[in-house]
């Protein structure tokens, strides 16, 4: 079909010919129309609320909890008695508000065919579209080089490549790609803005960012249209305080272009039509005009809480500086709130505090719309220049209606990445992989004309051409999975992908910087040390992964739990997987006569609260507490009683791996002050008797790196020796 549509392209269309071809693509389209398979259930509206003294009960609550609700539970137990009313209170409000934005009604007419270029404006667009080094013109309207690229990748099956690496410091740029590099830009940062074409506002803008030399290269692969990995873990303040104002200043350069042309070739168009109403030009010589897709929409911003949509969009108001921003009295109401976690908690790591600051309600979904002069929020969302959602407010709101205003998405930004795995990584799979970009569903409701749609979005090659984005703390292999060069959601064949990450060395490693504060408090000298040992298994595939590692906790490591422990109670079995927590569990009560309690993400407060004593206790049925990764993101309890720490798996993030060491740290400095008031010893803990035992394969080598630092990650993975010790 595409063949003998770009036949088609190439020749003058009369109206009506142009009305028939539009109807043969639109039954075309039809054709390979996506299928919606997938049904999950819906939110429930309330969390149950347990007392400590109700029976230990299991509720089983819903994947889709918000962050808000687990933050909730985690001031209450730590905090019972004045936590209690603020939280009530905060609770309250988030009440009154709607879960999901409901849109509204736009202004009388259509902002779109209202607005007008001004000859400056008219007269630069002419510019760009004859400029063959205009980044957004080369990436989008490129239909020969687009269906080249295309064809080529289908018939060969072709691979990304590692085409080039560069260094920046400690940051190391990984450019991977599908084709040859094209010829290199210019040295210099305000002359690559200009030779990419820029927009000369955001130019200015970005050149008073100062932005040093990561973030200039990471400005340009955003301005080239490059998917993007960044990992902003062990780089500088200045990339991660900055990165939010480069990506959205990209964004804005889209938006800008695409309005300009539309409207330019927009009154291209009238002038054509009245040519040929005056006999000037023959209707069969009136040039076609492909500049869109199916929907307004361009650009997808997903992020974990409204509060970091507050900052978000706050920031593109300041860098956009519209005259007017409608509707910003209802977006302070809905997501602002002053609510500070130090005010509660002061203990709390500072990471913790950060996400889960001011509203930290994870169900939202909002509309942007940019005219000349003014910046619209909670437009409708098919006129929207840009969504920015929650995975779980996205997701709900699709399955609401039968909209379409992701089937034309050009550039996807998942921000705080390590957020949505936390929150439910299953949601934002379903949105990439089922609604992004996916050919609308009824085209009788689609305000479009045919003849403006691009070539490649009628042959459904979105995911060859659309940017995907990623910033994160830490890599994980979801994130790698969406942004490097994926066939199904965003393969990118003309720029490829862009990972920046910092290069952990030993000295940077998580297990280094814990060693020197310990040793700086006085809790680590030459007499005392605190021994891990991190433990191999063989495991060659992800699929056979899982069962490896369960074999071998059966077969090496419960053994030693339960015959070679110097203490044997205060053991912590941690889960960075929920699957694995949950296979252990039934194995060690259904199979086994270990005594153990649980806590999850899903446990009841009271359960939480009685397993949680019983284990700091010592008590003969909670010798061992099985700990998830998600309830420790959530909570970040501080867990009394522990000895002995078990990592099933390495953490997803590195500073986990210390937090959770502390227990037994923290739980030593308890004995020993509790010792010296009561002139006791028989609770005394000797560091030099308490088990660590880490679990891992080559597989985990990109987490292993920021807990041990790269080149021990390589000795750990590739040696000889299958046990090795740190301390």
């Amino acid at each position: 079909m595409g063949h003998s549509l770009q036949n088609h392209q190439e020749k003058p269309r009369k109206d009506k010919s142009r009305l028939k071809r539009g109807r043969k693509e639109l039954r075309d389209v039809r054709k390979r129309r996506y299928e919606q398979t997938n049904d999950e259930e819906e939110l429930e509206d309330q969390q149950k609320q347990d007392s400590e003294e109700e029976e230990d009960e299991l509720v089983e609550e819903p994947a889709e909890i918000g962050a808000y609700n687990a933050l909730v539970t985690l001031l209450k137990s730590d905090h019972p008695e004045p936590v209690k009313k603020k939280i009530k209170k905060k609770v309250a409000e988030e009440a009154k508000q709607p879960e999901v934005d409901e849109e509204l009604p736009e202004e009388v007419g259509d902002d779109e065919d209202e607005e007008e270029l001004d000859q400056q404006e008219a007269e630069q667009d002419n510019e760009d579209v004859h400029n063959k080094f205009d980044a957004f013109n080369r990436h989008f309207n490129d239909e020969d080089l687009i269906e080249e690229l295309v064809d080529k990748h289908q018939k060969e099956k072709s691979r990304t490549k590692l085409a080039n690496k560069k260094q920046f410091g400690n940051v190391t740029q990984l450019n991977y790609s599908f084709r040859e590099a094209s010829e290199q830009s210019p040295k210099g940062f305000a002359k690559k803005l200009k030779y990419h074409n820029v927009k000369q506002k955001i130019q200015t803008e970005l050149l008073n960012k100062e932005p040093n030399e990561v973030g200039q290269a990471l400005i340009d692969s955003l301005l080239t249209y490059q998917n993007v990995n960044c990992q902003l873990h062990g780089m500088v303040d200045d990339i991660k305080s900055k990165y939010q104002d480069y990506y959205l200043l990209h964004c804005l350069n889209h938006i800008y272009k695409t309005r300009d042309r539309v409207l330019n070739n927009n009154e291209k168009r009238v002038q054509a039509q009245k040519q040929i109403e005056e006999g000037v030009m023959n209707p069969e010589d009136e040039p076609e005009f492909r500049d869109q897709g199916y929907t307004r929409p361009k650009v997808l911003i997903l992020l974990p809480t409204r509060n970091f949509a507050w900052e978000v969009v706050n920031k593109l108001i300041d860098l956009s500086s519209p005259d007017s921003v409608e509707y910003k009295s209802r977006f302070k109401d809905q997501y602002y709130d002053d609510f500070d976690v130090n005010d509660l908690n002061p203990k709390k790591p500072a990471e913790f505090k950060e996400f889960f600051k001011g509203n930290s309600n994870d169900y939202f979904c909002m509309g942007i719309k940019f005219t000349r002069k003014t910046m619209k929020l909670f437009s409708k969302y098919d006129q929207s220049d840009v969504i920015i959602a929650s995975p779980l407010g996205l997701k709900m709101t699709l399955e609401k209606t039968e909209a379409s205003f992701l089937s034309s998405i050009e550039i996807t930004i998942l921000d705080k990445a390590e957020g949505l795995l936390m929150q439910n990584w299953d949601h934002v799979s379903e949105i990439l992989s089922q609604h992004l970009n996916a050919p609308p569903k009824n085209f009788d409701n689609l305000k479009v004309d045919f003849s403006r749609i691009r070539m490649w979005a009628i042959n459904d090659h979105y995911k060859y051409v659309a940017q995907m984005i990623g910033f994160s703390k830490y890599n994980f292999p979801e994130l790698n999975n969406v942004t490097l060069s994926n066939p199904k959601i965003s393969a990118n064949l003309q720029s490829g992908t862009a990972v920046f990450k910092s290069v952990c060395n030993d000295a940077d490693s998580e297990l280094t910087h814990l060693k020197h504060q310990l040793t700086r408090t006085g809790i680590l000298n030459n007499n005392t040390r605190l021994k891990q040992i991190f433990m191999r298994f063989d495991a060659d595939s992800l699929v056979t992964e899982p069962e490896k590692r369960f074999t071998f906790f059966k077969n090496v490591l419960l053994p030693q739990i339960q015959h070679k422990l110097s203490y044997d109670e205060g053991t912590l079995i941690y889960f960075p997987s929920y699957i694995d927590y949950l296979r252990v569990k039934n194995y060690l009560e259904n199979d086994t006569s270990v005594s153990a309690v649980a806590i999850d993400e899903y446990s009841s407060q009271a359960s939480l609260t009685r397993s949680r004593a019983m284990f700091a206790k010592g008590h003969s049925s909670a010798k061992i507490l099985l700990y998830t990764e998600r309830l420790h993101f959530y909570k970040r309890y501080d867990i009394r009683g522990v000895r002995n720490v078990m990592f099933y798996g390495i953490p997803s993030d590195p500073s986990f791996y210390s937090e959770v060491l502390k227990f037994i740290v923290d739980n030593k400095i308890r004995a020993d002050m509790a010792n010296r008031k009561s002139d006791e010893s028989s609770d005394l803990i000797d560091l030099n008797l308490c088990m660590v035992r880490v679990l891992f394969s080559k597989l985990d080598m990109m987490k292993l790196e920021k807990i041990v630092g790269l080149k021990n990650a390589k000795a750990l993975s590739l040696g000889d020796s299958e046990m090795n010790e740190f301390h």
